[in-house]
């Protein structure tokens, strides 16, 4: 496995224009995009399981 040790003296010893292209392909990549601590609903065996909670919240 690389480590960033390892990746950041490679990159050192790169030329301008290989770093240039370094770059282009590194910003080319698609992000990923994480889930903000979705939390999915669960059957715990509540109170609250089988009703609509949306509507209690607003009555």
């Amino acid at each position: 496995m690389i480590t960033k040790e390892k990746l950041k003296k490679v990159i050192e010893k790169l030329s301008e224009l290989e770093m240039a292209k370094v770059y282009l392909y590194l910003s080319s990549l698609p992000k990923e995009t994480t889930a903000k601590n979705h939390i999915s609903s669960l059957k715990l065996g509540g109170k609250l399981d089988k009703k609509n909670t949306r509507s209690i919240a607003y009555e």
